[in-house]
Formats: C-alpha cells, sequence, structure tokens
C-alpha cells in the first residue's frame, strides 16, 4: 500500500455492475456470478474501464449490502480487504472478518435478533395476502442476524412499494431504517450502517498512513451517508442517487 495513493470507499451493484436486465446491449464484462456459478452481474466498457482505473491508482475498499458469501462472488480482483452487509462485516485483505468489529456488532444487534427473524416472516405473509410473490430473509453472518432483505419474484418494483407501506402502517418498522432501490427493500437495525464501518476503517488507515484523499462512489440514496465521510463522491448518472439530485435541482 503506498500511503500517496487515495483510499476509495465505493458500492457495488448498479454502481461498478448491474444484471444484464439494466444493461443496453454492446460488449459485457462478466463481474459477479450466481450461487451456481453462473455470470449474473456485467460491467458495460465505461464500468470496466473506470474499474480498472480505480484498481490501477488507488487502495480500493467496497462497501456493500452483499453478505460475505455473495461478495466472494464478485469476480474483480479488490485486494484491500471490504464492509459487507451494510457495515456489519469488516474484512481484511485476506478475506477474514475482523473479530473486534463482529464483536462490536454483536454487542449491538442483540436486542434486534428475534425481531428480524419474525419480520422476514410477517413481510412474507404481508406480500402473500397483497397478491404478491416474495422472497425474504435474513443475511446472517458468523451466526449474527444482520438485516432482512425482500424481492419480489415475478412483479414490479412497485410492488414492493406497496409492501413497504403495508407493513409500516402495521407498526412492524418503528426503530428500524428502511432502504429501498428497485427489487430490493432492506429493513435495517439502526446500529447497521456502512458510514460507521467505513469511519472505523478511515480511522484506522490514517493510524497507519495518515490523512490521503477519500473518495467515495455509490449509486443509492442510502450510500450517501459513506460517501459524506470522504473528501470527495461521485455517483453513476443513471441511478437513485443521481436522480434525486437532479430532481432537486432547478434546471430553468
Amino acid at each position: 500500500m503506498a500511503i500517496n495513493r487515495p483510499l476509495v470507499f465505493v458500492d457495488l451493484d448498479d454502481t461498478l455492475f448491474q444484471t444484464a436486465r439494466k444493461m443496453a446491449e454492446g460488449p459485457r464484462c462478466t463481474a459477479t456470478l450466481d450461487a451456481f456459478g453462473q455470470p449474473n452481474g456485467f460491467m458495460n466498457a465505461t464500468q470496466q474501464g473506470f474499474v480498472e482505473w480505480l484498481l490501477a491508482t488507488t487502495d480500493v475498499v467496497p462497501v456493500t449490502a452483499r453478505s460475505v458469501e455473495a461478495y466472494q462472488r464478485v469476480q474483480l480482483p479488490f485486494a484491500h480487504g471490504a464492509i459487507c452487509s451494510h457495515g456489519g462485516v469488516i474484512l481484511s485483505a485476506e478475506g477474514v472478518p475482523d473479530g473486534d468489529w463482529h464483536a462490536r456488532m454483536c454487542h449491538e444487534l442483540a436486542p434486534e435478533q428475534a425481531r428480524l427473524h419474525r419480520l422476514s416472516e410477517q413481510t412474507r405473509g404481508i406480500g402473500a395476502e397483497l397478491g404478491f410473490s416474495l422472497r425474504s430473509w435474513v443475511v446472517e453472518e458468523q451466526g449474527l442476524a444482520t438485516y432482512v432483505v425482500t424481492k419480489h419474484s415475478h412483479e414490479t418494483d412497485q410492488a414492493l412499494l406497496v409492501v413497504r407501506a403495508e407493513v409500516k402502517a402495521r407498526g412492524l418498522l418503528n426503530g428500524l431504517n428502511v432502504q429501498g432501490n428497485g427489487n430490493n427493500l432492506a429493513f435495517l437495525p439502526q446500529a447497521l450502517q456502512k458510514r460507521e464501518a467505513v469511519r472505523e476503517w478511515i480511522r484506522r488507515d490514517q493510524a497507519l498512513n495518515g490523512k490521503r484523499p477519500l473518495l467515495g462512489f455509490g449509486d443509492s440514496v442510502s450510500d450517501l451517508g459513506f460517501m459524506a465521510e470522504c473528501d470527495w463522491w461521485g455517483t453513476p448518472k443513471r441511478g437513485q442517487l443521481a436522480s434525486h439530485v437532479c430532481a432537486s435541482v432547478d434546471h430553468a
């Protein structure tokens, strides 16, 4: 690691790559595999060039909602560790979960363990009541429940907005953060934040290397939390965050 190299924190899905259904026609490069070893995430030529530039000139730390297992299916050659499960896990460069951070998460998420499993079941039930086919599960790391993720199987993304509103109306989300983007609806304990894990990473890095430029990249409004810890940040021009920024600007 060269201390004069910028340190980059970057979201993965829909920032560096995406599923085929979200891509225009043209050359594409495999970026991720599914649980059966088949390609399910791709980069276009521009994304591939961006990734190659980042890897050649900076120290890149992925900051992802992906579980450790799902992160291990990413085919990009990251070499400095990663932050997974919305900040629930810090991985070393060797891919080993950080014990101190895991102990902190165990302490902070202990009150939410039973609730998260119950909420996953309740969300599937509400979806069935509304006539939607949903998949909902609890993301666990080393036996620790971290958050609930819900996806639709054959609906439009609008279905998740309807489910989200109904789950909230029944008072099931008090004290939880909710993140939604496309076919992804996540219910997170307030103690689980990408931002907190990035803050810890920066603290450790500065203790070793001193202050160096910090850059953050993400596509979702929820990514702003960790991106705000950086000196500069950026977002893909077609994404949730870009849409929100453009909608807030007066173009007259």
